[in-house]
């Protein structure tokens, strides 16, 4: 045989040997995937909750709006005073200061004029009493001697019959007295004093500026008390009344405040069936417009069961897995904690699934993570 023939043969023999290799490659392949079937289905995550005693309590965010507030409204006009100057956002002031003064001269003259035509008037009637009514002649000389200019007008005698009541009234006397009596209680609002202790928080006041009656010049706010609004869902109002005591935190600032339940709406929100409650608080810390976080404790649940909030839909409904596969539960949700949802109405130790997984259905095959 030549050197052609035997590289022929050679290169037979190679291919028949690799040819032979593959199928027996291949056999043990498809022998290897019978013995191994591929698994199917989703991976997921379980756990399984135990029926226990659960701590309850609502929380709840609001503002803090201050108890007292006063708006401060001239009832006057006039032109204000030089004090208007300290009048400022963040000015204290102490109950019964002076915080604004309206220029009073004017109608001060003018009241007094009023005052000398009521002593005049008082002192014509003098002659008749003593004629008339000699037993009312020295009280009313003793009361007209007592009227000082600069200072209020002394209570009138009381008439010791209607017949010198009704003399009294024809010559002008009790109208005449009342009308100086009403411009006295009227010039004291030329001086705007502070109704209680606290901080001015507003102000649209200037030195100079004429007012009329009614202009507002600012706001005050006391700084001793407040109270909280937050809304809470009718179904946890159960347990909560008047009286009712709160622990209030901030997420801004550090510090624990105690807070008491001391108003409750008498309606509800339609659309959220949720309740408004007020929560008396204080603290040198607090200021109006702070949020706080009110904690309510409410009656421990028992035989509950802690889920992971997510889990549970909008219809009260979780996923378990049973052989292998979603099964859709309908479970009493009693309250929402956090991240968690306290619930009833599911077996103890039954497998709940705890992993998130897109377009789940009543059925899906699954594989639990062991």
């Amino acid at each position: 045989m030549n050197k052609k023939g035997v590289s022929l043969a050679i290169a037979l023999v190679i291919v028949i040997i690799a040819v032979a290799f593959t199928k027996i490659i291949k056999g043990s392949d498809e022998k290897g995937a019978k013995e191994l079937p591929p698994k199917k289905g989703v991976l997921v995550n379980v756990i399984y909750p135990e029926s226990e005693t659960i701590e309850h309590h609502y929380s709840g965010t609001g503002k803090l709006r201050a108890v007292d507030r006063f708006e401060v409204v001239a009832q006057v006009e006039g032109q204000l005073l030089p004090s208007a100057r300290k009048f400022k956002e963040g000015k204290s002031y102490k109950k019964g200061d002076v915080m604004l003064e309206i220029d009073k001269q004017e109608y001060y003259m003018n009241l007094l004029s009023q005052k000398s035509d009521f002593i005049t008037l008082a002192t014509s009637i003098l002659p008749d009493l003593k004629s008339d009514y000699p037993d009312s002649y020295p009280v009313w000389r003793n009361y007209v001697s007592s009227i000082e200019m600069d200072k209020k007008l002394p209570i009138i005698p009381e008439a010791k019959s209607d017949q010198e009541r009704f003399y009294l009234s024809g010559k002008g006397i009790l109208s005449k007295y009342y009308s100086v009596k009403s411009g006295e209680e009227k010039i004291i609002k030329y001086t705007i004093r502070a109704p209680f202790t606290g901080v001015v928080t507003a102000v649209s006041a200037e030195a100079g500026t004429a007012v009329r009656s009614g202009t507002a010049l600012g706001t005050m706010i006391s700084t001793s008390q407040y109270d909280l609004e937050i809304t809470i869902p009718l179904a946890n109002m159960e347990q909560i009344k008047v009286g009712t005591e709160t622990r209030l935190t901030s997420s801004e600032i550090s510090g624990q405040w105690t807070g008491k339940v001391v108003r409750i709406s008498g309606d509800i929100d339609e659309q959220s069936q949720s309740v408004k409650v007020f929560i008396r608080t204080k603290g040198g810390a607090l200021k109006e417009g702070m949020y706080l976080n009110a904690e309510i404790e409410q009656q421990a649940l028992q035989n509950a069961m802690r889920i992971p909030r997510k889990m549970v839909n909008n219809n009260n409904q979780l996923y378990i897995v049973d052989n292998n596969a979603l099964k859709l539960q309908q479970v009493q949700v009693i309250t929402r904690q956090g991240d968690y949802a306290i619930i009833k109405g599911l077996d103890a130790g039954t497998a709940v699934l705890s992993t998130v997984v897109k377009s789940a259905y009543n059925g899906m095959t699954v594989r639990v993570n062991e």
